[in-house]
């Protein structure tokens, strides 16, 4: 009777397994591990490492990062070979906004397909925490971004061949906030400054702008001027028109944000640009 219970056992693991495998929870032939990228975080990306774990070539298709820490993106199309004679295949891996109004916990996945079969792959992060790093940082931007709006507002205009003006400004969102920024950076496109001729990109002395309750808004002249106008420099680089400010809410440590030019900032920026290439 032992002997019939343990081969019924021994059947049902071995199916278990089966539908495990065919259920995604077994990964034939793959690992996987995430870091940072400059080059790919400019696009909202990671940089995905998928290792060969197996004697055979397999072939990775669609990607998708499963993480209670970011809301869920689309699957990103991929047709990667997977070689046993190559250490790593390196790819960038999409990963949505911060969930930051509920506390996320669990371990991030891959889900993805290897050779024709769907599969969640157990994502090993370099460093271990690097996903709630990125996850902490940005719901901190959040956090400022509901207590104040920093926008290139008021009317931009061209005062040289490759400089634009008009006006930073920043605007307490809630009552009782204390808020200012303390320094603006430009690109790798443009050099941005504060303060009427400030195009060389030296900023004003430091705060350069301040709100509270006494001042719920501020405004300073900025000064955006094009240091490179080539077009090798405009098809690698991806964020032409956002720029950073330093941000410091209350007594906090100052925390950089963007900025990203629209309406008018942009229109002007972008016909500078044109301008520039001919």
């Amino acid at each position: 009777m032992r002997r019939v219970a343990a081969l019924i056992v021994g059947v049902g693991c071995a199916l278990a397994s089966a539908c495990s495998a065919s259920d995604g929870a077994a990964a034939p032939g793959v690992e996987a591990s995430l870091h940072r990228s400059r080059l790919f975080e400019t696009q909202r990306k990671l940089a995905l490492n998928v290792h060969p774990d197996g004697d055979r070539d397999v072939r990775v298709g669609a990607i998708q990062l499963d993480s209670p820490l970011f809301e869920t993106v689309p699957p990103e199309s991929r047709d990667a070979l997977v070689r046993t004679s190559d250490q790593t295949v390196v790819m960038p891996l999409p990963f949505g906004a911060a969930r930051c109004d509920q506390e996320a916990d669990g371990p991030a996945e891959l889900v993805t397909d290897v050779d024709g079969e769907e599969v969640r792959i157990p994502l090993d992060e370099s460093p271990s925490d690097m996903l709630a790093d990125v996850h902490a940082a940005e719901c901190d931007v959040a956090a400022i971004r509901a207590d104040v709006d920093l926008r290139m507002s008021g009317r931009w205009e061209r005062t040289a061949p490759r400089t634009v003006e008009g006006e930073l400004e920043l605007v307490q969102r809630r009552p009782g906030v204390t808020a200012a920024v303390d320094q603006v950076e430009g690109n790798v496109i443009f050099t941005v400054g504060t303060g009427t001729g400030s195009g060389s990109g030296e900023s004003a002395p430091e705060p350069v702008l301040e709100v509270s309750d006494d001042q719920t808004s501020d405004r300073v002249v900025a000064v955006a001027e094009a240091s490179r106008c080539d077009p090798h420099a405009l098809t690698e680089y991806k964020r032409t028109f956002t720029f950073s400010a330093w941000v410091t809410v209350a007594d906090e440590a100052p925390l950089r944000i963007d900025v990203e030019a629209e309406g008018e900032a942009r229109r002007a920026l972008q016909d500078l640009l044109s301008d520039c290439l001919g």
